[in-house]
């Protein structure tokens, strides 16, 4: 799989973040989408947990000739906060390679620390699919992290770029809703590499709800999807986001109205 990497979630080749189910008693993870290829599986995750230090384990079965679904290799995420949460994960088997066509389950597991380890928290979510390499060919992937807290409830939307610097144009790779309060911890997969992409934020709420650019640890530089490992990650703050230029484009969804 040559630049898919560890990061999360857009419908197709190029699908859109699931939103954060409605949240357990203490905590809960749903299987978003993923790339199955013959070396590596990319998987986006969503929940949210109550506890201060979580992770997410994600594990792959092959189903066999008799049918039965065997682990073949397992991956967890770094460790995350309370909250909503969004992230992706790669998990790799290069050292034994899947063939094309072959069914796979993947297991999704929210755990907590506890003492020393983790311990599971809930019940593991499954989904089912087969290895499809083909569209893990040339396909990369941004995460997503801020250094404060969302300000107002919104959207966000991952773009590429053309025309005005400060006007939020252009092809829609990936959108995803996010919480007042929360900080911002999310991937997108499946993105074609080498396009350049920027994050605006279209706040919901409050008296100023103009989008704004949100830019990274590397401005003024582009934005582009593209690396060695295909992974580039977006560090952001929603207090340095600078305000849209004027006219936003007629058809966009999120401005406000």
């Amino acid at each position: 799989m040559k630049k898919l990497s560890l990061t999360l979630a857009v419908f197709g080749l190029m699908l859109a973040l699931v939103s954060p189910a409605a949240a357990a008693s203490t905590g809960q993870v749903g299987v978003g989408d993923v790339f199955v290829c013959k070396d590596m599986a990319s998987v986006s995750v969503f929940g949210t947990s109550i506890y201060a230090t979580n992770r997410v384990r994600v594990r792959v079965f092959v189903r066999n000739s008799q049918g039965e679904y065997t682990l073949h290799a397992r991956a967890s995420s770094e460790d995350f906060g309370s909250g909503d949460f969004s992230l992706g994960l790669l998990v790799d088997y290069r050292a034994k390679t899947v063939a094309d066509g072959t069914d796979i389950r993947i297991d999704a597991q929210l755990q907590r620390k506890s003492g020393g380890g983790f311990a599971n928290l809930g019940d593991s979510v499954s989904t089912y699919t087969q290895v499809t390499d083909q569209y893990c060919r040339d396909r990369c992937a941004m995460t997503l992290s801020s250094a404060d807290k969302i300000p107002a409830s919104g959207v966000l939307t991952l773009r590429t770029h053309f025309g005005s610097w400060f006007r939020p144009e252009g092809r829609t790779y990936g959108t995803l809703s996010v919480n007042a309060g929360a900080v911002l911890r999310a991937t997108f997969i499946g993105l074609p590499c080498g396009v350049t992409a920027r994050v605006w934020y279209y706040p919901a709420t409050g008296k100023d709800r103009t989008p704004r650019l949100l830019p990274a640890q590397y401005w003024p530089a582009d934005f582009g999807v593209d690396s060695a490992t295909g992974e580039v990650v977006y560090v952001t703050s929603f207090a340095r986001g600078l305000p849209a230029t004027r006219p936003l484009e007629s058809d966009d969804p999120y401005a406000p109205k």
